[in-house]
């Protein structure tokens, strides 16, 4: 089985570089920067396992090198699905199974626009930090996908057993739609870190931050049931739970957050990552997707505005970005709910 990744981004990268020390050989589309660093490239697992590609892993900046490959991993930010789509036509047979790994609601419907293939979605629970050539693990979730026709099972029933194989935990769900609104709804913390410069740890040990957040997720859930979606749980509590566990005493949030979920210390959201290079972000796939969707049904989602507005201020700023406080965001969104 060949293995295409689109996008070797962190989570593309440390995707493609377990798969192929698996034993399956891997295609990894990159930047030009990891086309330099593909001797040194290892993964890092949560346990602290390193994972090392195997002999035959192909990094490259060339679309055609997918050309035949079986199953492509597509992990591009949101931003970029569509121009990712338009090259991806020009290259895939018509045989491969895409598989959508990103963030968002939409992604998998705008590469089926474009693209004869079959596509499957999914997304990736657990967040990866790059440093230089090392992508390592660094909260613990599980990667889900969406199921296959039977053309392509045995291709996706395959690439689980690798993922499986290297400790990734991988769940195929029929309500993948539902699978990927609970995932948005915890994205939803992305922005919070994002406007105050905090890793995910400090905005979760941060009594403000935890308050904006529950706030944000509560909005968000009765945006999307008004919607008529349905989110699933994806860390073992409904949304609407969590965030009602988010405004508990500190004492009580850790334990549970623990119970929940690990975090390394050093993670960092996608969303602050992209702010502190200076690239665009993915907040308008993230708390805009929330405001678009309560547009919709002629409500308003007025402290995930406050989020996008602010994002979109930083990105504007200067460097570095002016982080707000945990204070200001609270007293913002608390201004702005009434």
């Amino acid at each position: 089985m060949l293995v295409g990744v689109c996008g070797a981004g962190a989570i593309g990268a440390y995707l493609g570089v377990v798969v192929s020390g698996a034993g399956e050989p891997v295609v990894l589309l990159g930047r030009p920067a990891l086309v330099e660093q593909a001797p040194s490239l290892t993964a890092v697992d949560l346990a602290g396992r390193v994972h090392h590609p195997g002999a035959d892993l192909q990094v490259t900046v060339e679309p055609g090198a997918l050309s035949k490959v079986d199953v492509c991993l597509v992990t591009v930010k949101s931003r970029d699905t569509a121009a990712a789509a338009r090259m991806l036509r020009e290259v895939l047979p018509v045989s491969t199974l895409v598989v959508s790994l990103q963030n968002g609601l939409h992604n998998a419907q705008r590469l089926r626009a474009s693209l004869a293939c079959e596509v499957v979605g999914g997304m990736v629970g657990f967040n990866v930090r790059r440093e230089g050539a090392t992508f390592t693990q660094t909260t613990r979730a599980p990667l889900v996908t969406g199921t296959a026709s039977p053309r392509h099972r045995a291709v996706l029933h395959r690439l689980i057993a690798t993922l499986k194989q290297v400790g990734v935990v991988v769940a195929v769900r029929e309500d993948i739609d539902a699978v990927l609104a609970g995932k948005l709804l915890l994205n939803l913390n992305n922005g919070v870190c994002a406007v105050t410069g905090l890793s995910i740890a400090e905005s979760l040990r941060n009594r403000d931050l935890r308050w904006c957040f529950a706030q944000l997720l509560r909005e968000g859930h009765a945006v999307m049931r008004a919607a008529g979606l349905r989110p699933a749980s994806i860390v073992g509590l409904p949304p609407w739970l969590i965030a009602r566990v988010l405004t508990l005493p500190d004492a009580i949030v850790v334990r549970a957050a623990r119970k929940m979920v690990s975090v390394d210390p050093r993670a960092r959201s996608s969303t602050l990552v992209d702010l502190e290079a200076g690239k665009p972000t993915e907040i308008d796939d993230l708390s805009g997707e929330i405001v678009r969707l309560a547009a919709s049904t002629g409500r308003r989602a007025r402290a995930n505005e406050v989020i996008v507005n602010a994002v979109h201020q930083l990105e504007r700023g200067a460097r570095p970005p002016a982080f707000w406080s945990p204070a200001r965001l609270r007293g913002a969104i608390a201004q702005t709910i009434g």
